[in-house]
C-alpha cells in the first residue's frame, strides 16, 4: 500500500504542519536554514535544473503508464491523460465514466513487440513524445516564478532524453527479470483481474470487473511482463502531493517515486535526474531510510521493505541503500516524532534555531562517498548575506515609530509577527449565484447598509470539508470563520476564503465582527532578504509587471509586492541586508503566510544600509 491518505476525522495536525524528509534533512543541515525556509518562508532561487528533474520524472512515469499493446509508438502524448480525479486530485474510485485505457482496443498481434529491443524502441518513442511537452509546461511555470534564476538556455533536451532512456533501461532489467520468472508469483492473480488496493497507474480503474484485457495463456508474454513489472508511482495526472503516505498519527508524510512489488518483494526507488555528486547525495540516503520507516509504520509495523535504491539517471548508476532494521526504525520514528514536536507542534523561536551548519559531505558520481571538500556550508548558503553564520546578524528591527522625510508626523510601525489579517464574521446572504453549477459560487453578504463580496480561493478547508455549505440561499445567515477581509482597488470589501477559512450556516444572527471593522492600511519595517519580479501577459493581451520584496524583522517575515510603477526609486536602490520602511500597505494572506500589498499611495524608504 504505497498510499495512505490523511484521515480528516483523526487528523489534528493538518497538511501544512506535517514533517517531511526534506524538512528533516534541511534542519539537520542547519537549524537556521530550516527556520528561514520553513518558518519565515524564504524561497530559494529557482534554477532550471530543479524543473528539469520534475520534467524527467513526469516523462518517465507517463511512459511507464502506457502499454505497447494499446498505443503505437507515435501515438499522441495525451492519449491516457483524461484520468478522473476527485476534489483532492486523487484518481477517483467512484467515477463511473470509462477510464482512458478502457476506451482503447488492444493492438493486433502482428503489431505487438516480440523482443525486449522492440519494447525499448517503442518506449523511447513514447519518451520523445512526452518530453517536449513536459519541458514546455515547466518552462512556462519557471517563467512565472518570482524567484526564477539562471537561464532556461542551460536546459539540454538531449541530455534530458538521455536520462529518461537511462531510467528506461533500468526498468527494462526489471521487466526482463519478470519475463525470466514467467511472470512471478502474481501472474495468475494479474491475469484474473485481481488488483491491489493501489495498483500501478495504467489508466484503468482501481478494480477490474473481469480478467485483465491484456492477459494471455501459457507462458508470460513480453507485453504481460511489461504490465506486471510496472511499479507503483504517482499518477502524473494527479494533483500535487495528493498521493502521499501519511503517518497514522499524521505528523509525517512522504511520497515515493517508484515502488516495485511484482515478485512480492517491496523495493522503493528514488529517481534523481543528476549524477549524484556533492553533499545532497547524503540527504537522499536519509530520505530513503525515512521512507522505509514510513512504509513499515503505515503497514501496521508488520511489513518491511526489501530494498532501497537511488537511480542516478545522470550517471546511469543504481545505488543500493541498506534497509534499516526494526530497531533502527523504532528509534527513527521516536526521534522524528520528537523532532516534529520541537519544530511543528509548537513553532520555535529564531534563537532556538542557531546557525550551526553540519559539515559538508563528499560524494562522487553515482553517490559514491569520497573525501569531504574543503568548504563550509555557509559559503554557498542562499541566506548567508542576512544570517549571522555568514555576513548578517540577528540585530533586526521590531516595529516602533518613525518620521519619514516629507511626512508631517511620525508613523507607527507594526511588528511583522503581530499582524493578524483574519477575522470571523456573521452576516446575511444578500445574493448567491452558481450553487447548482460545478464551480465556486458567487456570494455577496450584507450587514445593514454594508456589503461585501465573498471570494472562494479553494474548494475545501484544510480539514477536508467543503469551503461553503451544500445549500445556500438569499436571506441565510452564515458564519465566515477565519477569513481574510481586504479592500480591492475599487475600495470594495472582499472576504477571502483560503484553506484556513470556511463558510458555514449560522442561525445565531449575532455578528462576531463588523464587515468593515478591519484595518485596511499598515506600516511595516524590516531587513531586505531578497527582491523579486514577475512579468506576464494578461488575457487582454497587455503586458504586466510586478515587483516585490521579502522583509525580515525580529518577530516575523512578510512578502510585500505590487505593480512595478507603484514602488518608486527607493525600491531600485534597496539591496539585500538594507533596512526599509514600507508605509500604507494592504494586508492579505494565504494559509499561514501573511502578505503585504502596495498601491500607488504606498511608500518605501531605506532607513539603514547594510
Amino acid at each position: 500500500m504505497p498510499v495512505r491518505l490523511a484521515q480528516p476525522v483523526d487528523d489534528s495536525v493538518g497538511p501544512f504542519n506535517r514533517l517531511s524528509a526534506s524538512q528533516v534533512n534541511a534542519y539537520r543541515s542547519c537549524p537556521r536554514l530550516w527556520f528561514y525556509e520553513k518558518v519565515r518562508r524564504f524561497k530559494m532561487p529557482q534554477i532550471p535544473v530543479l524543473y528539469v528533474g520534475r520534467a524527467v520524472e513526469e516523462v518517465f512515469c507517463r511512459m511507464l503508464m502506457e502499454s505497447p499493446a494499446l498505443l503505437v509508438a507515435k501515438a499522441a502524448s495525451n492519449t491516457l491523460s483524461a484520468i478522473p480525479l476527485d476534489q483532492k486530485g486523487v484518481p477517483s474510485r467512484l467515477s463511473e465514466e470509462p477510464w482512458p485505457a478502457e476506451r482503447l482496443l488492444s493492438l493486433p498481434a502482428t503489431m505487438l513487440p516480440s523482443t525486449m529491443e522492440d519494447v525499448r524502441e517503442w518506449a523511447i518513442e513514447r519518451l520523445k513524445a512526452h518530453l517536449p511537452i513536459a519541458l514546455k509546461t515547466l518552462k512556462e511555470e519557471w517563467d512565472k516564478n518570482e524567484r526564477k534564476a539562471g537561464s532556461w538556455d542551460s536546459v539540454n533536451s538531449d541530455y534530458c532524453l538521455e536520462m529518461c532512456v537511462n531510467g528506461l533501461d533500468m526498468h527494462l532489467q526489471e521487466v526482463q527479470r519478470c519475463l525470466d520468472a514467467n511472470g512471478g508469483p502474481q501472474l495468475s492473480e494479474w491475469r484474473s483481474g485481481q488488483r491491489p488496493e493501489w495498483p500501478a497507474p495504467d489508466a484503468r480503474r482501481y478494480a477490474l470487473s473481469d480478467a485483465h484485457p491484456l492477459a494471455s495463456v501459457g507462458n508470460v508474454t513480453i507485453v504481460e511482463a511489461w504490465e506486471i513489472a510496472r511499479p507503483w508511482f504517482v499518477d502524473p495526472n494527479a494533483g500535487k502531493f495528493a498521493m502521499n503516505a501519511v503517518h497514522p498519527e499524521h505528523w509525517f508524510q512522504g511520497e515515493y517515486d517508484l515502488v516495485y512489488r511484482w515478485n512480492n518483494d517491496v523495493r522503493i526507488v528514488d529517481l534523481k535526474a543528476s549524477v549524484g555528486k556533492g553533499d545532497r547525495s547524503g540527504n537522499y540516503i536519509e530520505q530513503l531510510r525515512m521512507y522505509a520507516m514510513l512504509w513499515w509504520v503505515t503497514h501496521g509495523k508488520e511489513e518491511t521493505v526489501d530494498g532501497l535504491e537511488i537511480w542516478y539517471l545522470g550517471a546511469n548508476s543504481v545505488k543500493s541503500i541498506a534497509c534499516p532494521t526494526i530497531e533502527e526504525m523504532t528509534n527513527m520514528e521516536l526521534e522524528l516524532e520528537n523532532l516534529w514536536s520541537q519544530l511543528r507542534e509548537t513553532t520555535p523561536d529564531i534563537e532556538q534555531c542557531p546557525p550551526e551548519p553540519a559539515p559538508v559531505r563528499g560524494f562522487d558520481a553515482g553517490g559514491i562517498p569520497t573525501d569531504a571538500p574543503n568548504e563550509v556550508r555557509c559559503d554557498r548558503c542562499d541566506w548567508a548575506t542576512i544570517c549571522p553564520g555568514g555576513e548578517g546578524s540577528d540585530d533586526l528591527p521590531e516595529g516602533g515609530n518613525i518620521q519619514l522625510p516629507g511626512t508631517p508626523t511620525p508613523i507607527d510601525l507594526a511588528p511583522l509577527g503581530s499582524i493578524n489579517p483574519r477575522k470571523t464574521i456573521v452576516a446575511e446572504v444578500f445574493s448567491v449565484m452558481g450553487m447548482r453549477e460545478a464551480r465556486r459560487p458567487q456570494v455577496t453578504l450584507s450587514q445593514g447598509s454594508h456589503f461585501a463580496k465573498v471570494v472562494f480561493m479553494v474548494d475545501s478547508h484544510e480539514d477536508g470539508t467543503p469551503s461553503w455549505p451544500e445549500k445556500l440561499s438569499k436571506g441565510d445567515i452564515v458564519c465566515l470563520q477565519n477569513i481574510i477581509p481586504t479592500a480591492n482597488w475599487k475600495g470594495e470589501v472582499e472576504l477571502k476564503v483560503d484553506p484556513h477559512g470556511k463558510m458555514i450556516l449560522d442561525d445565531s444572527g449575532e455578528p462576531v465582527s463588523d464587515l468593515i471593522d478591519f484595518r485596511a492600511r499598515w506600516n511595516v519595517t524590516g531587513k531586505v532578504v531578497y527582491k523579486f519580479e514577475k512579468r506576464g501577459t494578461g488575457r487582454n493581451g497587455k503586458e504586466w509587471h510586478r515587483k516585490g520584496v521579502m522583509l525580515l524583522d525580529a518577530t516575523g517575515a512578510m512578502k510585500v509586492e505590487g505593480w512595478a510603477n507603484d514602488w518608486g526609486p527607493q525600491y531600485d536602490l534597496a539591496e539585500t541586508g538594507d533596512t526599509v520602511v514600507v508605509a500604507n500597505i494592504g494586508i492579505d494572506a494565504w494559509a499561514v503566510e501573511v502578505r503585504g500589498n502596495i498601491s500607488r499611495n504606498s511608500k518605501i524608504h531605506i532607513t539603514q544600509r547594510a
